[in-house]
């Protein structure tokens, strides 16, 4: 194994002066958000945002004069506030959904809404059963529409239209690019500052069986109001990965991040294309980690990008017309030294914005901030009741895998603890393809560390964040290279001391579950435990009754089976089941699983607890009415009591 980088040092003395944290209750950790996003109107007088109650999110309205709640969306029991906009200064568009497990694939029954904020004239606007509909701009200088791209599934292209926000009438937008693809489709349409349609993307497949001729198009509009079409250039067979971000304050350059000037599939840089001379020109590229996202000033103007290598990262555009919103974002972070910060939204005048600050300990505070008089003033906090200073530190590490292959984790650390021969949780994040551990406060790796249980969360080959060649890197490699890269990191832990051999156990959800459950039939010797929970452990059985599978052609399912294991071969898929495979478990295992889990169907648990059964070895069990991953606070309460004791009796002191 090659020696990785702690990105703190003397991370291992640090922890040994801070008091160790008593025993918070499990509830305080499992407790949902209840104060979760925000939207300032456009004239600065109210604040709209989502909170948890009950069974569902809302939506309410405070005055910001006042500090009073004027209303509140009710959008039905299990059913949630996706996300939410100002049409205008009286009026909301939201869409709601049907809640459902944590990484779930049930139906979500989407539903386009929208009401003033004296909870009056509230119509249903869209019902998503044929068509789906993007809103691209509120669209300032109309006060009863939205703009959105409208998708139907015989569409190639996303066409424009305006929706009505009190009547839910929809109108046909004539200024829509087409594809000049034989077999293309215009998949985004991007409008600038000023809500003119400016920039759409293309996806050209040529060849259904042979990606080598596919190409990405940019579709510009030029100062003569015509749209020009531009060849991304290509430097590999495969179509390359291109993101809008936006535009500048001039409206003459648009931003956006992509690979294409790659001649592998690397991660993202940060491009801006010229309107008018329709030159494109890197700016930025982080050497392993994709663009995450764009930096927007109070115009909603494109300043920067930021990336998350460990911690957050910025990039800043310094030139004149960015100059005073970089200082301004620059100021926010210097004055939350440690935290990240993000912004939703500006007043009109660009006077009043809300700012979110998270970090690895606090899962979120909500600040009105006045650039008059350069005042934030503390609104609300997404779970009052944790509190930030009793929570455990999350540091990021580099390691290599055995194959020389660079990965990214992180290790949150018991407070009061010295980083040395502790007992160590493996908590692989579910996806598995694209998904990604970030920094920040993850609050089951948090509950985990504050009863003494030192938690890694590796970024395995197969996760997002690192290029399309780091994510491909994991395709075929389930039960394989992906379980061994988990291996290799436990097996650091332990090389660098900071773990103990002897008690260490895998615990994770969905293909964490999986994960958990193969580290005992693949790497027997390495862990005294493994908790899996909502995993796949019979890999034909998961593809017949799985919603993603259950219809699907034979074609499809194999695609996926082909894509996640390497072959459609029966050997293959049993010797990567392990169900097939409880005769090399040698550990305690705790089977945990909702049985009312459509994405991964209950009958993979019990398939896996009667094999362990049949081989005389030592299984619990844990299953209640609940989807894929708990949504209901009690049974995440009462399922890490029974975790707790699992691990005191196998890892514990």
């Amino acid at each position: 194994m090659k020696k990785i980088t702690i990105f703190l040092l003397g991370i291992l003395m640090a922890f040994s002066t801070i008091a160790q944290s008593k025993f918070i209750p499990i509830e305080d950790f499992a407790k949902k958000s209840q104060f979760k996003s925000t939207r300032i109107s456009p004239n600065g007088e109210h604040l709209a945002f989502t909170f948890e109650e009950g069974t569902e999110v809302k939506l309410g309205i405070m005055s910001l004069t006042k500090k009073e709640l004027l209303t509140s969306f009710d959008v039905g029991p299990e059913r949630e506030v996706v996300y939410f906009y100002w049409a205008n200064d009286e009026r909301v568009v939201l869409l709601a959904g049907n809640i459902t497990g944590w990484l779930d694939g049930a139906k979500k029954n989407y539903r386009l809404m929208a009401g003033n904020i004296d909870g009056s004239k509230r119509k249903e606007l869209w019902d998503f059963q044929r068509s789906g509909i993007r809103i691209i701009s509120t669209l300032d200088n109309d006060k009863e529409k939205v703009l959105v791209t409208k998708s139907h599934w015989q569409d190639e292209d996303v066409k424009l239209h305006y929706l009505d926000v009190y009547k839910g009438k929809l109108d046909y937008a004539p200024d829509s690019p087409k594809a000049v693809g034989e077999n293309a489709g215009i998949f985004s349409i991007s409008v600038d500052l000023n809500d003119v349609p400016r920039v759409a993307m293309e996806y050209d497949q040529q060849d259904e069986d042979d990606s080598s001729d596919d190409v990405s198009r940019l579709h510009i509009k030029n100062k003569f109001d015509e749209w020009m079409v531009l060849q991304l250039p290509k430097q590999r067979d495969d179509i390359p990965n291109v993101y809008p971000l936006g535009f500048n304050k001039k409206n003459n350059k648009f931003y956006f991040a992509s690979n294409h000037d790659l001649d592998h599939d690397g991660v993202t840089g940060f491009f801006v294309l010229d309107i008018e001379t329709q030159q494109i020109k890197k700016l930025y590229r982080h050497p392993d980690v994709d663009i995450q996202g764009a930096i927007r000033g109070a115009k909603g103007e494109v300043i920067g990008v930021y990336v998350e290598p460990g911690y957050p990262t910025y990039y800043y555009l310094e030139d004149t017309d960015t100059k005073e919103e970089v200082s301004f974002h620059k100021s926010l972070r210097a004055s939350f030294k440690g935290s990240d910060i993000s912004i939703s939204n500006y007043s009109d005048d660009g006077k009043l914005t809300v700012v979110r600050v998270s970090s690895d300990r606090n899962p979120g505070d909500f600040y009105l901030f006045n650039r008059e008089n350069n005042k934030a003033e503390y609104i609300a906090s997404s779970m009052p009741h944790i509190k930030p200073n009793s929570m455990s530190f999350v540091e990021p590490f580099v390691m290599q895998a055995r194959d020389g292959l660079k990965m990214y984790g992180q290790l949150t650390i018991p407070n009061g603890k010295e980083l040395k021969g502790l007992p160590m949780v493996v908590f692989p994040h579910g996806g598995p393809y694209g998904a990604t551990d970030h920094w920040g406060f993850d609050w089951r790796a948090q509950l985990l560390a504050n009863r003494g249980y030192l938690v890694m969360q590796l970024n395995y080959r197969g996760s997002g964040n690192y290029g399309k060649d780091f994510q491909e890197a994991g395709y075929g490699e389930w039960g394989e290279k992906m379980q061994d890269d988990l291996a290799d990191a436990t097996l650091w832990a332990i090389k660098q001391g900071f773990a103990d051999k002897d008690r260490i156990c895998m615990h994770g959800i969905s293909y964490g579950g999986y994960a958990s459950m193969h580290a005992a039939v693949r790497h027997p010797d390495l862990y005294q435990c493994v908790i899996p929970e909502a995993g796949l452990y019979d890999i034909e059985l998961q593809w017949d009754k799985a919603d993603s599978f259950r219809n699907a052609s034979t074609a499809y399912k194999n695609s996926y089976i082909v894509q996640s294991f390497g072959s459609t071969d029966k050997e293959v898929l049993e010797a990567r089941s392990p169900a097939f495979n409880a005769d090399k478990v040698k550990v305690p295992v705790f089977l945990i699983h909702g049985e009312d889990d459509v994405r991964v169907p209950i009958d993979n648990a019990y398939v896996m607890e009667e094999a362990l059964k049949k081989e005389g070895k030592e299984v619990k069990t844990y299953y209640r009415e609940d989807g894929h991953g708990f949504q209901k606070v009690e049974y995440r309460v009462e399922s890490f009591e029974q975790i707790f004791d699992f691990l005191e009796e196998h890892i514990g002191d």
